[in-house]
């Protein structure tokens, strides 16, 4: 997981439009209408609308933050696994079958890197790494047991590729799952309602009217770019590194 902060171009486009957008839009509604008079009225709404949607951020925010923390828990027991998969098949006495398990691990690893990270990243799935695992399977399951010593490594390196692949179907279904469009829809629209509302409320002040339309206008291009952020668990700024994966091998070079 990034720990930089990053905002996105998306986030600095919207800035750039609503904001001068809005500022302008309240400025000309305040010459053509007299504001004041249902400043009691609008700051009744303003108050509805800001509670739902302070509710449904915080709903929202913390939906999409426990299914990102949830897939970084994956991940990291997914290459958890994978190491102690190269280790365990190690242990059998037929070395030609380790070794060749072993490089299919490598590979796996490497594929899930280089080229399942970034399409993921971009939500899409990468059927080449899928064909990678089946080979490590495939080359995992064609080790020989040749001694009663070999029983219990063998036992270990099944058990931890069957939880493996459990790990990495959870993932693949992890990378399909996203903030539902009616949820997203609601959430804009009670945005659009909160900027709006401000946008009508009369200010004695201009410069007040400025600041807190701006501030109400970046709080709430901030609050969707959060959300957006973290629904995709492995792109954006806070997305969940691949670094496990780098590091499931480091602590047992090819020998």
């Amino acid at each position: 997981m990034s720990d930089r902060i990053t905002l996105s171009a998306t986030f600095w486009v919207r800035v750039a439009v609503v904001l001068p957008a809005a500022l302008l839009l309240h400025y000309a509604l305040d010459g053509w209408l007299n504001l004041r008079d249902d400043t009691g009225n609008v700051a009744a709404f303003v108050t509805a609308v800001g509670t739902l949607y302070s509710v449904l951020t915080a709903f929202t925010v913390i939906s999409v933050w426990t299914e990102f923390i949830e897939t970084d828990r994956v991940v990291q027991r997914e290459a958890r696994e994978l190491g102690e998969l190269w280790r365990y098949v190690g242990y059998v006495s037929d070395q030609e079958g380790a070794r060749k398990a072993r490089v299919t691990i490598e590979r796996y690893r490497d594929e899930v890197v280089a080229t399942e990270w970034p399409a993921m990243a971009v939500g899409r799935t990468a059927p080449w790494a899928e064909d990678q695992f089946i080979d490590m399977v495939d080359a995992v399951n064609a080790i020989d047991v040749v001694t009663a010593k070999d029983v219990p490594a063998w036992t270990e390196a099944t058990r931890t590729l069957g939880a493996l692949s459990e790990s990495r179907g959870s993932r693949v279904v992890l990378l399909t799952l996203r903030m539902p469009r009616v949820l997203r829809l609601l959430l804009y629209l009670a945005n659009a309602s909160l900027v709006g509302g401000m946008l009508l409320l009369g200010f004695d002040s201009d410069f007040v009217a400025g600041l807190l339309v701006g501030c109400t206008v970046v709080v709430s291009l901030l609050v969707l770019e959060v959300i957006d952020d973290i629904d995709n668990p492995f792109g954006g700024a806070w997305g969940v590194s691949p670094e496990p994966f780098r590091e499931a091998l480091a602590r047992h070079p090819v020998g």
